[in-house]
C-alpha cells in the first residue's frame, strides 16, 4: 500500500518527460527551412541545372538546416502567377528571365537591348560586376522581390522556314518575339515585323503561315523539334537570354541570419558553376540541330558589323522617354564596354 503513490509519481514523471521530448522534437523538426524553386522550362535546362547546383550546395552545409525542391515546367503556375507568389511569400524562389518582370519595374527590360553583350561569358561578367549589381540587383527590393542570382543562359537566335543569310533576307518577314519594344524596334530597322506571341502558339502559327519564324534560343528549338517546321536557325550574336533568380523578400527577411547568408553564398557558387554548363549545353544543342536535319546560318563579317551598327541605337531610341530606365541601360552599357576592353 505504500508503493502505489510512488509508482503513480514515477508514472507522472515519465509521461511528463515523454511529453517534454515530444514538444522539443516538434519545433526542431519544423525548424527546417524548405525552399521551393519554380521555373518555366523543362527539366533538362540550365534553369533546372542551376537549381540542382544550389540544392546540392546548401543541403550539404552543416551550419544550416535547409531543404530544396525544384518545380520545372511551370508546375507552380504560369510565369505571372509565380512572380505574384514570390511577392506574396507563397513561393520562396523563382527562376525567370528579366523581361517578364517589366510589370514590376520597367528597368528590368534593359537586358533585352540588342548589341549589349558579346558572349555568354561576357554577359555573365557584366551581371556580376559590382557597379551593375548596385544599379540592377536591388530594383525589386521595394516590390517584394530580392535578387540572389543572375546568369545568361543562351544567345537569341531565329528559327525560320526559309533561311536568313543576309540582312536583306529580313525584309518583309513576320517573326515572333518575346514582346519587348527593343525587339520590335530592332526588327523594324531590319525591315521585318516583330509579332509578340506566347511560345505555345508559335509552331501552329508557323505551320499556318501566320508568321515566318520565331526568335528564341537553340535550347528551345531543339527540345521542341523546330526542325520539322522551321529548319533554318539564324545566329545573329546580338542579344542574350538572361535569368533572374529572385526570392520572396517577405519570406527571406524572416529567416535567421545564418540561413540568409547560406542562401546568398550558395547562390553565388551556383552562378559560378552554371556559366560553364550553359556554354557546353548551347554548343551541344547547335550540334544536335545540324545532326537532326536543321541548318545553321550566319552573316558575313561585313554584314555582321552592319547589323550591330543598326542595332546600337535601338535602346536609346526606345528609352528616350524613360530616364530612369535609360540610366540603368547606360550603366549596363558602360560596364559591358569596360569589361569588353579587358
Amino acid at each position: 500500500k505504500h508503493r502505489k503513490p510512488v509508482f503513480e509519481k514515477l508514472s507522472v514523471i515519465a509521461v511528463a518527460f515523454v511529453l517534454a521530448l515530444g514538444l522539443a522534437a516538434g519545433p526542431a523538426a519544423a525548424a527546417k527551412v524548405m525552399i521551393k524553386i519554380g521555373h518555366p522550362l523543362q527539366p533538362k535546362s540550365g534553369l533546372q541545372k542551376w537549381g540542382e547546383f544550389f540544392k546540392e550546395g546548401i543541403e550539404k552545409r552543416t551550419d544550416v538546416d535547409v531543404g530544396v525542391r525544384i518545380y520545372p515546367a511551370s508546375q507552380l503556375g504560369a510565369i505571372p502567377r509565380m512572380i505574384e507568389g514570390a511577392q506574396l511569400g507563397t513561393i520562396e524562389m523563382i527562376t525567370i528571365p528579366p523581361g517578364f518582370f517589366t510589370g514590376v519595374d520597367q528597368r528590368y527590360s534593359v537586358l533585352a537591348a540588342p548589341a549589349l553583350f558579346d558572349s555568354l561569358r561576357h554577359g555573365h561578367d557584366v551581371l556580376h560586376d559590382p557597379e551593375f549589381k548596385k544599379a540592377f540587383w536591388s530594383i525589386g527590393d521595394a516590390k517584394g522581390l530580392k535578387m540572389v542570382s543572375m546568369s545568361c543562359d543562351a544567345p537569341t537566335d531565329y528559327a525560320t522556314v526559309t533561311p536568313i543569310r543576309t540582312l536583306a533576307d529580313f525584309k518583309g518577314r513576320k517573326l515572333r518575339v518575346f514582346g519587348s519594344k527593343f525587339e520590335i524596334e530592332a526588327l523594324k530597322r531590319l525591315g521585318a515585323t516583330g509579332v509578340p506571341m506566347p511560345l505555345s502558339e508559335v509552331i501552329p502559327s508557323i505551320q499556318q503561315k501566320v508568321i515566318d519564324g520565331n526568335k528564341a534560343a537553340i535550347v528551345v528549338f531543339v527540345p521542341f523539334r523546330y526542325q520539322t517546321v522551321a529548319k533554318y536557325v539564324f545566329v545573329p550574336r546580338e542579344s542574350l537570354i538572361c535569368i533572374n533568380r529572385m526570392v520572396s523578400r517577405k519570406w527571406f527577411d524572416k529567416l535567421p541570419a545564418g540561413v540568409q547568408t547560406a542562401i546568398m553564398e550558395e547562390a553565388e557558387k551556383a552562378d559560378a558553376k552554371i556559366i560553364g554548363f550553359s556554354e557546353k549545353l548551347v554548343d551541344s544543342f547547335y550540334k544536335i540541330w545540324t545532326k537532326t536535319g536543321g541548318v545553321l546560318t550566319e552573316l558575313s563579317a561585313e554584314e555582321q558589323k552592319e547589323l550591330m551598327r543598326r542595332l546600337e541605337g535601338v535602346a536609346p531610341a526606345v528609352l528616350a522617354g524613360q530616364p530612369d530606365v535609360l540610366e540603368v541601360y547606360n550603366i549596363a552599357k558602360k560596364v559591358a564596354e569596360r569589361l569588353r576592353a579587358k
